[in-house]
């Protein structure tokens, strides 16, 4: 008998472990604050031994809505510590939807492993009818066993789907399909059988864009949504607060009000990082003659949260606006 593949799994919480207060709660759960018990939902899956060899790794569990940048480290710390033990084959990170883009993104910049890192949530809770927790949990645990996936980066899987982390986004709240990667789409699949179908492939860099030990320093970085008639206040308030960057989601391919620009340009003047990117799901912003005499930098094709991310692990090396652009177009 061949030896199966082993997968170590962190549980972090979210909605594929939490518990409803009837089978019909699929939409206010987690003000239960219940959880599975601590390995309980790996033991309701004796499946999962036909396909991996799977390793629970103790980790805090909570809403993902509420992680911090020390969760962040810690998280990044212990998975990094994991691919580089030679160990295992795969490792699989269960994770609440709201912010599961976010911190796969992280991840995805800070982590330098050849391994498949799969991130895996669910949108309806462990009890409620129709959960959708234990395949979604099954089909990661295959993906990150398998071959297709190795050299591939982070990945996230939800709904038999595959995204890659630079990615994906969460595009409905209540779906169980409720993530996309607009533009692009998924790198594949994992099918009903448990075949891998990966018809994408996406460049991932060698070496890792940032260390690890920038995650536990990353500073204040505040973004600011457009809309009509909005002014320069929040930019102003950022500003006070001590951001060090602030990222503008300006409408259309990144054009926030003339107010608003005149408070960014001010924000740029007196030293901090501005990032021009856009309140639309996809597409990329293009950096102006105007903007880059400004000083402000672009998020090209990346969510607003993103360019948040890079820009606080960016800034601790230089506030240089043309050094920062070319870090964020590789990325």
């Amino acid at each position: 008998m061949s030896k199966l593949p082993r997968v170590a799994l962190l549980s972090t919480g979210g909605t594929i472990d939490a518990l409803g207060a009837s089978r019909l709660d699929l939409a206010w759960y987690t003000e239960t604050k219940n959880r599975l018990p601590d390995g309980a939902l790996v033991a309701a899956l004796p499946e999962l031994k036909t396909v991996a060899d799977v390793i629970q790794v103790p980790f805090a569990r909570m809403p993902s809505y509420a992680l911090s940048t020390e969760d962040w480290s810690l998280l990044a710390t212990t998975v990094q510590q994991l691919a580089a033990s030679g160990t295992f084959d795969g490792i699989v990170v269960t994770h609440g939807t709201n912010t599961l883009e976010e911190t796969a993104f992280l991840l995805s910049l800070t982590l330098s492993t050849t391994i498949p890192i799969v991130l895996v949530g669910a949108m309806r809770p462990a009890n409620g009818l129709g959960s959708d927790g234990m395949i979604n949990l099954l089909q990661a645990v295959r993906l990150a066993a398998s071959k297709p996936a190795r050299g591939q980066g982070v990945l996230v899987l939800i709904n038999d789907t595959v995204f890659a982390a630079r990615d994906v986004t969460k595009s409905a709240t209540f779906r169980v399909n409720a993530f996309a990667a607009p533009g692009l789409g998924p790198l594949g699949h994992v099918d009903a059988d448990g075949e891998i179908r990966l018809t994408r492939r996406h460049a991932t860099n060698a070496v890792p864009a940032f260390a690890i030990e920038d995650i536990a320093r990353m500073p204040r970085v505040d973004v600011v949504v457009s809309y009509v008639g909005a002014d320069g206040v929040l930019i102003k308030a950022a500003v006070a607060a001590g951001a060090r960057a602030i990222v503008s989601a300006g409408t259309g391919a990144g054009r926030p009000t003339p107010a608003e620009s005149a408070a960014l340009n001010e924000a740029a003047a007196g030293g901090v990082v501005v990032c021009q990117g856009t309140r639309v799901a996809s597409g990329r912003v293009s950096r102006s003659p105007a903007m880059k005499a400004a000083g402000r930098v672009v998020a090209p094709a990346m969510a607003p949260w993103q360019a948040r991310i890079a820009l606080a692990l960016a800034v601790q090396h230089t506030t240089d606006s043309e050094a920062i652009q070319i870090t964020l177009d590789a990325l």
